[in-house]
Formats: C-alpha cells, structure tokens, sequence
C-alpha cells in the first residue's frame, strides 16, 4: 500500500512539476497575459514569498507544527489552535497558503508568525522543506488534500484533518469518492464540523470511525475570541462616532454594490431613516477602483455614507454598531454572518444567503432579516427603535447566543492533538 501511494504521489509531482513550470515561463513572454494564474504563480519557489524565506524555529522549544491554508478564511479557523497551544507544546507555528490573498491578507494585519506560500506539489519540494525544519505535526485546514504534501507529512508523525465538512460537487460520485477517500486515508484523525459529516467520511471515504471526531467548526471560537479581544482604535471610534453625531449606526460590512444601491434607496425615499440612522460601509474587495466605484453610487443617490476602505477594521466597527448588514447576498451570496454575530448585533442581509448554514439557521430563527426591498429595510430599522425601549442590542442577544452555542471546537482538536504528539507515531 505504502509503494502504490509513493506511486501516485511520484506521478502527480512529475505532471504538476510540468504544469507549474510551463506556466511560469509563459507569464515571463512579453504581450502574454496570464492574469490571476500569473500572480499566483510568481514568487512561490523563491523570494520572500517562498518556503525558502522561512527561518528555522528557536533551538530551545520542540521543532515546529505546520498549518496549510487554503487563504485568509482558513487562516482564521487555524487562529484559536494555535492561540490555544500557545504555551501548551512548544512547537512554533508555520503557516503555508495556497492562495497569495491568504499571505497579503496576515501581512496586512501585522501577523507575528512565520508564514509563506505554499510549493508546488512535489514529493521533492516538500522533503526538501521537511528536512530544513522539525515539523512534529501538521494541520491541513478543510481543504488542501494534496496527494505528495500528505505522502510526505502523513508519515511518522501526526497529521489531522480539521473543520472538514461534506465535500461540495457530486458528493454520491464513486469515481470522485475514490480519490477524495485515497487522499483522507493519509490523515491520522479527521474532524469534522458535525456529526453528518462524521459519517459522510465513514460511509463513502471508507474511514475507520475512530479515526473520525465531530468538533464543529472552530469558526466559532475565533469570531468569539476577536470579539473578546477587539478593540477598536480611538482615532476609529472618534470618526465613526463624530459622523454618527448620536444617531444609530448601521455597519455594512463585505459589500458590493448591489447592497450599496438597495441601501441608498431605502435612505433616499424615508426621511426617518436619515434622521435616525447612519451608514457606515466596508466593501469586500478593498482597492481604489472599487472605492470609487461605490462612492459614485452613494453621491450620484445623494446620500451621507461613511465608506471606509482599510483591510481589518471590520470586527471593530462591528463592536460599535446597533445593526450590521451582511453584504453579498443582494446579488451573489452572503458572507460572514458569525462576525456581527457575536457581537450581539440584529442583523440583516439580502434573499441569497443559503450558502451559509449558519444564515438559513438565523433566517429559520429570526435571528438574521433576510430583505429583497429597499421598503422592508426601511420598516425594519424604524421598527428596530420603536418596538423596544432598550437599546438596539439588547434585543439582538439572540444573535451571541448562537455562536457561544457552537463554541469548543478548538479546545477538543488541541487535547486531540496532543493525544497524537504523546503517541510513539503517526500512522
């Protein structure tokens, strides 16, 4: 078994070798353009972006745990793991992305860890990186199942699977089942968002159970965490709050300009709205062409938003506002529902939100509005005052006791894990 797995890992490092290198040297012809391939490909083999600019860990503690991310999403869900082992194990932190977003995203934020993109996959590649470090263990966030990544780090140590829920796309598929069950038997402990999950991976994966754990999702610990911890700057809250000038205030956070365009006409028509209640804005894709793009829908409407265009300012604003609207699902799909969640905020987004199972379970238990009118957005906020003497949030704790409810995720992969480290071998 172990030689056919070596097989297959040769073989998929040989194609994606080739595939790897034919696209950097068609990104290097003048007039040919590879747009996003492009960028993702540049810098992943050497420079400060690469697995070289990582630097060995400090002689005195156990050698190193290695984290692989998909991007900043995943990031955040391996965030409380290593908060938690912080102190625990003595193994210092490395973190891999896939995606560039996922390495501008933690520079950004000012991140104190050792992080760099990931290689191509080659059994080659990552042995070479293996033997520069001690890596101990290693934790592959939801999605990266690479066939020579986990060839070379499923062996003699632990590797676990987390956060892992039922596969998207053609999930009864036996041809796609194989491979996805090839790829999960590597892992020396899967664990899994919910129970049937859990039984997805036995049942079509063919995993021992007892190599199988529901946690949950440790999403819900980080959202808990940063709202415990964030604090918002002095010079933020004095803007937001000289602009709010004692009104309400509304934070859209991870917005488009279909959630700009239904807001602007709910504050254009209602003049209770204007009276009452600010905007205060983040777009999701934060650059100059979008800010712009916004600002001219918000001025051409003739409304007083305050659009804010700064990466990681989003948890703070969410601690000061009385409702939060959840952007993307006025056209597309809603992003982060937990966020605002656990803050105690109301709140609200557009009808397509059933890309989150946390937004069709708030929606099921009036927890999240779900709004397609500028109308029904205009009667909730009014309705948001005046049905209620106490403040907004008081009224929105349904909302923190929905994520408290889902909390622990973290703490039970950690004992997990060093249940793993004690053992004598991975698998």
């Amino acid at each position: 078994m172990n030689a056919m797995k070596s097989a297959a890992a040769f073989l998929s490092s040989c194609v994606l070798e080739l595939l790897f290198q034919m696209i950097s040297l068609l990104a290097l012809v003048p007039g040919f353009s590879m747009g996003s391939l492009a960028r993702q490909v540049r810098g992943r083999v050497k420079g400060s972006d690469s697995i070289e600019s990582i630097q060995p860990s400090n002689p005195s503690c156990r050698g190193d745990l290695l984290f692989f991310c998909s991007s900043a999403g995943e990031f955040e869900q391996a965030r409380p793991i290593i908060d938690r082992l912080s102190g625990r194990l003595d193994l210092d932190p490395i973190i891999l992305f896939l995606s560039r977003s996922g390495l501008e995203y933690i520079r950004a934020r000012g991140e104190n860890v050792r992080a760099a993109l990931a290689p191509p996959d080659t059994l080659w590649r990552w042995r070479r990186f293996d033997s520069c470090h001690r890596i101990r263990g290693a934790i592959v966030i939801r999605h990266e199942w690479w066939p020579s990544f986990l060839s070379v780090f499923g062996r003699n140590r632990p590797l676990l699977l987390i956060d892992a829920g039922r596969p998207a796309g053609s999930p009864e598929s036996k041809i796609r089942n194989l491979g996805r069950g090839y790829l999960a038997r590597h892992f020396t402990k899967i664990c899994t968002v919910d129970e049937s999950s859990a039984e997805f991976f036995s049942k079509n994966f063919h995993i021992d159970p007892t190599r199988i754990l529901s946690t949950g999702d440790t999403k819900h610990d980080r959202v808990m965490d940063r709202a415990r911890t964030t604090r918002i700057s002095d010079s933020l809250r004095a803007k937001v709050q000289k602009f709010a000038g004692g009104r309400k205030i509304l934070v859209a956070g991870s917005i488009y300009a279909a959630d700009i365009e239904l807001l602007t006409s709910a504050w254009r028509t209602n003049p209770d709205l204007q009276r009452s209640w600010v905007v205060v804005a983040v777009p999701h894709n934060i650059n100059d062409k979008t800010a712009r793009n916004l600002q001219a829908i918000i001025d051409q409407a003739g409304c007083d938003f305050l659009l804010l265009c700064q990466i990681g300012i989003l948890a703070e604003l969410y601690s000061l506002a009385d409702v939060a609207w959840v952007g993307g699902a006025c056209h597309h799909k809603v992003h982060n529902v937990l966020e605002p969640a656990s803050h105690g905020t109301r709140l609200a987004c557009g009808v397509k939100f059933r890309n989150s199972p946390e937004a069709v379970q708030m929606v099921g238990e009036g927890i999240l509005q779900a709004i397609a009118t500028p109308d029904q957005l205009a009667k909730w906020l009014i309705a948001a005052i005046t049905e209620t003497t106490s403040p907004v949030q008081a009224i929105a704790s349904p909302s923190h006791s929905f994520v408290v409810a889902r909390t622990g995720a973290a703490e039970k992969i950690c004992v997990l894990l060093e249940r793993c480290l004690a053992a004598p071998e991975g698998p």
